[in-house]
């Protein structure tokens, strides 16, 4: 019993119909949420026409609230902003892929979504998208 779990398998080959199962992506067939989908359409948008540079952070600001947060809020802002940006470059590349809202692309979109969602809550419209 000992035996380690690795070696146990090591020589272990996957069937084919499980391999092409493995292989299917994740789907979702109910879609996106409410909203969602114009949300992912308005950054696309957004990305496109150069609004927003996946690669700086500080293009998501609202910059009549952002500047009268104070330091501290501007710290979170900037923190929420960096975290959102990763997401929103992965959407950029998954969509440059296929234009299509995957599973992953829904996914990603919901997390951005309820970032901004929760952040501005507290803090008011200080992103642009």
């Amino acid at each position: 019993m000992d035996e380690n779990i690795l070696q146990k398998y090591k020589d272990h080959q996957v069937d084919d119909k499980t391999q092409q199962e493995l292989n299917k992506p994740l789907q979702d067939d109910t879609g996106f949420n409410e909203g969602h989908e114009d949300f992912l359409k308005m950054l696309i948008s957004k990305l496109e026409s150069g609004e927003i540079d996946a690669h700086t952070p500080a293009t998501l600001y609202n910059r009549a609230v952002y500047d009268k947060l104070s330091e501290e809020e501007q710290e979170k802002a900037d923190l929420t902003a960096i975290n959102m940006m990763s997401m929103i470059r992965q959407i950029e590349s998954l969509w440059k892929l296929d234009q299509s809202a995957s599973f992953q692309v829904q996914n990603i979109v919901e997390t951005v979504f309820q970032m901004k969602s929760k952040f501005e809550k507290l803090h008011g419209d200080v992103y642009i998208i």
